[in-house]
């Protein structure tokens, strides 16, 4: 019995240490780090995710002391000692990641939510792996990459005025571009949303992860059409790319580039602003015309490739965050839910919408990924119905 539960700390152990290096990658990898450098890091995390485990059941298991048969942990070396502490912390995060997984709830604002799941192999009937980079795992048992979630949400926003009352919002994300699926997976997907009939349209980016397939905008991106416009930012994987010919493809096409600057728009007698930032890989956040002495915009909306924005965004008094980068986690565990997600604030924000200090935020899972793989995390697009705040007659 006493091995068993030795084993049971072990793994505990484990555990913690695991966390630890997740921590570490999910953290690096929100960092304005050009990815050959990233590549190392993972490639490090690896094998000490791997390595560590073998190690400790190894040497403290079976060797020295050897709890796992019968040996003290009061022969245990001292310089193990720290080690523990370390991973007991980690197993402590590990926990906290766990609830808060566990007991999300959406805020009250969102008051309804529908989806629609669409298999696009299954609708096009013919394959969608290509060539392009890790395209053996688009292969893999169970994963869920074609079978994209459509889901409409409805959100009662405090200052949208009364005449927006239904504005539709079709919000796309992280389209990864790489030739691994193919253009008629993402021109299906550009059709199917199109039909949505939004009134605005907003990429918050991650577009290409290979320049050979800017071209596939023709068939995609551009036959989306919406009357209030098309608004565009460009995020870390674009900017390890030739990110300024990628944004002049989209320009020349009608989208419209908010990355570090604001646009306003006068709708049904109210204002709506529009801004973007891709900070931290490029830019600068934007700044409101209300703090340059302008008149202010009667609702706010920021776009935002991280959602590690969001506490800025909010004490700026932006009323609306669109977001994605995160892409949900890719992975997500039975109970654990996801593990790795490119964020600063680990897998808090990795999907879904959240509510703070008057600011909402909608993270989209994204459309693809540079590897594209699924696993109870399908790919999402999303249809945002805004709805104004009833007047309570006194």
């Amino acid at each position: 019995m006493e091995e068993w539960i030795n084993g049971l700390i072990l793994l505990i152990l484990a555990i913690g240490h695991f966390e630890l290096w997740v921590t570490f990658i999910n953290r690096t990898h929100a960092l304005p780090i050009h990815e050959p450098t990233l590549k190392k890091m993972r490639h490090i995390t690896y094998v000490m995710l791997l390595g560590f485990p073998l190690v400790l059941f190894g040497a403290v298991g079976l060797y020295s002391p050897g709890v796992l048969v019968g040996g003290e942990w009061s022969r245990l070396s001292f310089w193990w000692k720290p080690v523990f502490v370390l991973c007991v912390l980690g197993f402590l995060g590990f926990l906290v990641s766990v609830f808060r997984h566990l007991f999300y709830r959406v805020p009250r604002l969102q008051t309804e939510s529908h989806s629609e799941m669409i298999d696009i192999r299954e609708k096009l009937g013919h394959e969608l792996i290509g060539d392009g980079p890790y395209h053996y795992l688009a292969g893999l048992p169970f994963n869920e990459i074609f079978c994209v979630e459509f889901s409409r949400k409805t959100f009662v926003m405090e200052r949208l005025p009364a005449a927006w009352d239904g504005l539709t919002i079709l919000h796309l994300s992280d389209l990864h571009f790489s030739g691994t699926l193919t253009r008629d997976y993402f021109g299906e997907l550009c059709r199917i949303a199109g039909e949505s009939q939004p009134d605005l349209i907003i990429f918050s980016g991650d577009l290409l992860d290979e320049m050979h397939c800017l071209d596939w905008l023709d068939e995609t991106l551009e036959q989306l059409e919406a009357p209030l416009g098309r608004y565009f930012i460009l995020g870390n994987h674009d900017w390890n790319q030739q990110s300024e010919q990628i944004r002049t493809a989209l320009t020349r096409r009608g989208w419209m580039d908010v990355s570090s600057q604001t646009l306003q728009l006068e709708y049904a007698g109210h204002s709506l602003l529009i801004a973007g930032t891709e900070v931290p890989w490029m830019g600068e956040h934007p700044v409101l015309p209300a703090q340059r002495g302008e008149g202010a915009a009667d609702f706010l909306l920021l776009v935002s490739h991280t959602p590690d924005n969001f506490y800025w965004a909010c004490s700026q008094g932006y009323d609306l965050v669109l977001a994605g980068h995160t892409q949900g986690g890719q992975v997500r565990l039975p109970v654990v839910g996801p593990v790795f997600a490119p964020s600063v604030h680990g897998t808090r924000y990795t999907s879904g919408t959240f509510y703070r200090k008057k600011t909402l935020l909608h993270v989209s899972r994204g459309v693809s990924g540079i590897h594209p793989l699924r696993f109870l995390c399908p790919p999402e697009f999303s249809l945002l119905t805004l709805r104004a705040r009833p007047v309570v007659e006194t």
